[in-house]
């Protein structure tokens, strides 16, 4: 899985670098939550890339309830976002995507740590319910009913099958320290908007 991380850095670092900088080796931790974090500092760049990837059971094997909830999440960062960036007076607003297997992060180093937390939320409390899985049904090809929906988040999205890579201009103990407070207090089974 190591391999893969550096891998998926390596992508972040090259392929959407607009200024290269100071590229240092790869560092990795863990979260006390069993995330695995890995860090590749490129100083002086001006941007932070970042990756959660949930790495459960592959979203084919349950692609309707997989649709739906990808399709909430994206909803819900999206909601998040315009809250958290409502003020960013930039021409290029950072950008967060998600969906059922992994999120993603791009912004400048200043724009970085909000964009963080906003995927972070929308990963760890999502906005479902009953409500807004009917208005999502109506979208999708295959109806699902909210239990459904429920019991494939909790199974599928947690910190037990979630690796976090950051690559860009932020140290070390930057990205330690924004890991913990965006994912560090995220347990296994915990109560979320979905799971009530």
């Amino acid at each position: 899985m190591k391999k893969i991380l550096i891998m998926i850095i390596g992508v972040f670092a090259f392929n959407n670098i607009q200024a290269q900088g100071t590229m240092k080796d790869p560092v990795s931790f863990k979260l006390k939550n069993g995330i695995e974090v890995v860090v590749a500092e490129n100083s002086g760049m001006g941007k932070v890339f970042a990756s959660v990837k949930i790495d459960g059971e592959p979203v084919s094997t349950n692609a309707a309830v997989s649709d739906v909830l990808t399709n909430l999440l994206t909803e819900g960062a999206i909601h998040k976002s315009k809250v958290a960036f409502a003020n960013n007076g930039k021409d290029i607003a950072p950008k967060v995507n998600i969906n059922a297997e992994e999120g993603n992060v791009a912004a400048d180093a200043e724009d970085f740590e909000n964009a963080f937390l906003v995927l972070s939320s929308a990963i760890q409390k999502p906005e479902m319910d009953k409500e807004a899985v009917d208005k999502a049904n109506k979208n999708a090809e295959h109806s699902i009913s909210f239990d459904e929906l429920k019991t494939f988040y909790n199974q599928q999205i947690k910190p037990s099958r979630t690796y976090i890579t950051i690559a860009g201009d932020i140290t070390l103990a930057e990205a330690k320290a924004l890991t913990k407070k965006a994912f560090g207090e995220w347990k296994e089974n915990q109560e979320t908007a979905i799971a009530k």
